[in-house]
């Protein structure tokens, strides 16, 4: 039997919790055709193994990359981490359906984050197929966010849906159910989602039951109201009729932390009485958003010109510090609970020299309070800051990431090293995550099997989804695979240098083309745009 590759020698970890074994793994095409010891045959090309565990290609169940596929469709430091899929338009941010009047608008809200999109289409299936023809090296789960519903039905405002509000969301909806989204997301904490009722999102929820989407929830609050929260979400999916999947378990803020124990019971007590619910973590005790996320909801009401004019007023500046600061040293917000100025630090932004900083640091350098260099800064780049924030315990997130219906998902974007689409100082979970989960949680402090944790990475993920075809390693799958050395896979990416790609990982496979090859990156483009 000729095969198009042959991988030998390697120990095979299928993705399904179950010991390794040692195998050969032969791939005809994009499909994987046989796994056992010692195949024979001839093979067009043959990567020996040894030494190395051979596993399902990583799914990142939490990705926002959407926002930079166009500008950047290799995801170069995803697919260098083992991922060979995505799941993305998370946390209520897609780029489509739009609003034919509201380019304009849906640019400035994904320029936020530093994405900028070349709006080439209104509905949700003329974007995919915008997408496609950028032909991405990963694959890609899409969902719909419910921001882009709201911003196509209602725009930006602070306004409960209408009936014919609600009916144009759910329309929208169904179009991108059609075209194959996999169910939509909220994100409670961003306008315009933020404005969204529980009866809005159960109403949505209900009418894509019979189609099995997925409600996935960047919930809304996870600070001081994080338990009220999670148990909105879990209303929601049980009221519904839909699984409930909750983005980025966290508690925020330290003088939350303990309700850590009291959020991981809401979920197992849910799926004790049979409410489908799950969640995805990232194994870093920081966060990274945008820096206007730290201001009050009623400050966004009308979209980032709206909000702009509003911070430049010196009696809406003083309202808002009013509200916020705490003993003039620390910044509260319902996402982050209360967190010190030298906890907060600028990802990215025009100012080049700035990235990097804390604001602790920035009001320093420019002799004022830390809450006006932050007002100052947001005026000055236009809301387009983005931010990473030091506010959950450590073991906070080792106690989630070793949850057993908790999956990884890196929340970040597909990157290239240096200038690139998306430079300055991200987060280092957009190059490290899956590494991290290998080498620091499951070799170094042992809080996992390996095969636990590439389980946690590939087969509970695509379980979730429905994937019958992808996140194991069996005859028949596709041909996605990740080769990484389970002695020295490590993540190298740091906060103060985050643009490093991890090593340990020399071959990545994806739909049957070698796309990592002995740590050199070829952009095949052999990604694929999956449906439901």
């Amino acid at each position: 039997m000729a095969w198009s590759l042959l991988i030998r020698g390697g120990t095979v970890i299928d993705g399904t919790g179950a010991p390794g074994q040692r195998a050969d793994v032969a791939i005809e095409g994009d499909r994987i055709a046989v796994v056992g010891p010692g195949l024979g045959g001839e093979a067009a090309r043959v990567i020996d193994a040894t030494g190395h565990v051979v596993a399902p290609g990583f799914i990142d169940a939490h990705s926002h990359s959407d926002l930079f596929y166009l500008g950047c469709p290799a995801a170069e430091s995803k697919i260098r981490q083992g991922c060979t899929t995505e799941v993305v338009g998370m946390c209520s941010f897609s780029p489509a359906p739009v609003h034919p009047e509201r380019h304009e608008l849906v640019r400035t809200w994904a320029g936020g984050i530093g994405a900028r999109l070349d709006i080439r289409w209104e509905t949700f299936g003329q974007y995919l197929d915008v997408l496609r023809a950028a032909r991405p090296c990963i694959n890609i789960a899409h969902f719909v966010g419910h921001g882009a519903l709201r911003l196509a039905s209602l725009g930006p405002h602070d306004r409960p849906a209408g009936p014919d509000d609600l009916r144009t969301m759910e329309r929208l909806l169904q179009e991108a159910l059609d075209a194959g989204a996999f169910g939509f997301s909220t994100g409670l904490v961003y306008p315009p989602s933020a404005y969204g009722t529980t009866g809005e999102l159960i109403a949505l929820a209900r009418s894509m039951a019979s189609r099995g989407g997925l409600y996935f929830s960047h919930v809304r609050g996870e600070s001081s109201m994080v338990e009220d929260s999670i148990g909105e979400a879990i209303r929601i999916g049980e009221d519904g009729g839909v699984g409930v999947q909750i983005a980025h378990v966290k508690v925020a803020g330290r003088e939350n932390w303990p309700k850590m124990d009291r959020v991981l019971k809401l979920i197992d007590d849910a799926r004790a009485r049979g409410v489908d619910v799950s969640g995805d973590v990232y194994p870093y005790h920081a966060g990274s958003t945008k820096m206007d996320n730290l201001l009050p909801a009623w400050v966004h009401d009308g979209g980032t010109a709206r909000l702009l004019e509003r911070i430049a007023d010196p009696a809406v500046r003083r309202r808002i510090v009013e509200a916020c600061l705490v003993a003039g040293e620390r910044w509260r917000t319902v996402s982050m609970g209360a967190v010190g100025f030298d906890e907060i630090q600028i990802a990215t932004c025009a100012q080049r020299d700035l990235e990097g900083m804390t604001l602790a640091a920035l009001a320093k350098k420019r002799g004022m309070p830390p809450a006006e260099a932050m007002l100052h800064l947001l005026l000055e780049e236009r809301a387009t800051v983005s931010m990473v924030a030091f506010s959950q315990s450590p073991d906070n997130v080792t106690k989630v990431l070793a949850h057993p219906a908790i999956m990884i998902g890196s929340d970040s974007l597909g990157l290239a090293t240096g200038p690139g689409p998306h430079p300055g100082k991200p987060h280092p979970r957009m190059y490290g995550t899956f590494p991290r989960v290998l080498g620091v949680y499951a070799r170094e402090k042992k809080l996992f099997s390996l095969e636990t944790a590439v389980q946690k990475m590939t087969g509970l993920c695509a379980a979730r989804l429905g994937l019958q075809d992808r996140g194991l390693l069996r005859p028949g799958y596709a041909a996605d695979l990740a080769l990484f050395d389970p002695n020295t896979v490590k993540d190298e990416a740091t906060f103060a240098d985050p643009h490093r790609y991890p090593t340990g990982v020399p071959y990545v496979v994806v739909n049957g083309a070698v796309v990592v090859d002995g740590g050199r990156f070829h952009a095949a483009g052999t990604g694929r745009v999956l449906t439901p």
